[in-house]
């Protein structure tokens, strides 16, 4: 055989691996307990701003995306270490900081960053600078989930943001801890809110977390066309639309 034909046939297999390695579909897990509007999940139907996001990735990137089914988050956490799922939208490296989890994880350029603010009832705002301003104070939480600076405060655990910030409302809290854009849905979207007329005065930004795309080890090739299309979203104002349509009263 001679040399340029055997230069022609090493090319060939690396473009047929290549070819091969981004014909193969990646997974993303999804959890079966809604994060309002990050993820909705009513039985299998699934929306939301993280899941919008991942529609837009599958129709900006050359390999194929597959929801896998909704599963306790724990049991989507085991299926990403155990590489059944190679894919997890959208989360902070902090969320993803066990041993276990850390070695199997690549992480890409930030999607977006999320806030989370200081609500407080009407007229009766206090000032906050640091965390220790919260000393002593009784603070509106969702049950299950972790809040910088929690050592300083009382937590009053509701089941989820509408109850949080109806607490907050009717004064049986000092303020509360709260996603800015899911406080901004649930004012949206909340028949209980605006039947009960039920206000709150927003305060200042307690925290903030970058969201990132989490790439299973075993699949490193996906983050270069991962990170190029985020960028890309983000640059035409793809990610703040989606965001928007879930948020915005226009």
């Amino acid at each position: 055989m001679s040399k340029l034909c055997k230069q022609f046939v090493l090319f060939a297999l690396l473009l047929s691996s290549s070819v091969s390695s981004f014909s193969q579909p990646a997974k993303y897990s999804i959890a079966d307990e809604s994060w309002s509007p990050y993820w909705i999940v009513h039985s299998n139907n699934i929306s939301g701003i993280l899941n919008d996001i991942m529609l837009q990735l599958d129709l900006r990137i050359v390999f194929s995306l597959a929801a896998d089914q909704p599963f306790p988050l724990k049991r989507a956490q085991k299926r990403f270490k155990e590489g059944h799922v190679q894919i997890e939208c959208c989360v902070n490296e902090a969320w993803r900081s066990s041993e276990e989890q850390v070695e199997v994880s690549l992480w890409t350029d930030p999607v977006m960053t999320v806030e989370e603010v200081l609500i407080f009832p009407v007229g009766k705002p206090f000032e906050f600078n640091k965390y220790e301003d919260l000393q002593g104070k009784v603070i509106s939480t969702v049950r299950g989930y972790g809040y910088v600076g929690s050592e300083f405060f009382i937590r009053s655990d509701s089941g989820d943001n509408i109850s949080q910030i109806q607490k907050v409302a009717l004064e049986r809290a000092d303020a509360g801890i709260i996603d800015r854009t899911a406080l901004f849905y649930a004012l949206k979207n909340s028949r209980i809110l605006k039947d009960r007329g039920l206000e709150i005065e927003i305060g200042p930004v307690i925290n903030r977390s970058e969201l990132k795309v989490r790439v299973h080890i075993s699949r490193p090739e996906l983050l270069v066309p991962i990170n190029a299309a985020i960028n890309k979203m983000k640059q035409d104002g793809t990610i703040q639309k989606i965001i928007d349509s879930y948020i915005s009263n226009d």
